[in-house]
């Protein structure tokens, strides 16, 4: 799918940035549904059971909290992939090790994305830390997830551009599809910069052939970018279908993986 910069969404995103959620609240945005993992399970479904019967939804975007929630975050994807026919994809504010990766996929998460922080001094020996823990964690899951199904998110306005250009190049080289938004947490660069960052983004997509429609409701919500042409009646039917068995087939996979694996123990009689 070919995506182009609308530059008056750049001026939008900058001075109003969307966020992409938190553990802690539960919001519609556009055709998103952000949940939050720290939430009470069962209540959270009967809100989000009544308003996706009023209104389309197009991606659940689940945040997990922090380790001694997981758990809790686990089960809300449980109930989400069970009850919804809809694409699932979590978020991990921190690094993980390659034991509980498998278990977010085996929960039902189709998306995994892991935000990468910026290493703005090569003497701040946390942050660096911190970033290897996650490259780490990123690594793990691309051998767990289908292809482009592991996202790296960065902050356009966090990183010199050039230096954005880079990261989103390492990243696609490794499998990995970078996701780029605002912050809007520190002094904003040219909307010119911007717009080059994006359209660095969107041909980088394009080379490796990133299948973007999977993520489209979050990308057109939190990016400048946006579908150079609306599909029609008949095409966006056929997309819908599409999408619906590319899901089917997805869920397939799992369910045979996580039965290999299972299987795998039981003769282990583990």
């Amino acid at each position: 799918m070919a995506l182009t910069v609308d530059r008056q969404k750049i001026s939008a995103l900058i001075s109003s940035p969307v966020s992409s959620g938190t553990a802690d609240v539960l919001r519609r945005q556009g055709n998103v549904f952000f949940v939050g993992g720290n939430l009470p399970v069962y209540e959270t479904l009967e809100t989000m059971f009544e308003s996706y019967c009023m209104e389309s939804t197009g991606l659940f975007h689940l945040t997990f909290g922090d380790s001694g929630n997981l758990q809790r975050g686990l089960e809300m994807a449980r109930l989400i992939k069970k009850n919804f026919s809809v694409r699932l994809m979590g978020r991990l504010d921190y690094p993980v090790p390659a034991e509980t990766v498998e278990q977010i996929y085996a929960a039902g998460v189709d998306i995994l994305d892991i935000p990468l922080p910026v290493c703005s001094s090569a003497s701040d020996s946390t942050l660096i830390s911190d970033h290897t823990a996650r490259q780490a964690t990123l690594d793990a899951a691309r051998l767990v997830f289908p292809g482009w199904s592991v996202v790296a998110s960065l902050e356009a306005d966090q990183m010199a551009t050039g230096a954005t250009m880079a990261v989103i190049d390492s990243l696609l080289a490794k499998g990995i599809m970078p996701l780029v938004s605002f912050s809007g947490n520190t002094a904003l660069k040219e909307p010119d910069d911007a717009a080059a960052v994006f359209s660095h983004l969107a041909s980088g997509w394009k080379k490796h052939h990133v299948p973007v429609k999977t993520l489209l409701p979050l990308i057109t919500l939190i990016t400048p970018l946006v579908p150079r042409e609306e599909p029609g009646l008949v095409r966006g039917f056929i997309d819908r279908i599409r999408d619906r068995h590319q899901l089917a087939s997805s869920d397939l996979q799992r369910r045979l993986r996580v039965g290999q694996a299972a299987d795998s123990l039981d003769s282990a009689e583990l």
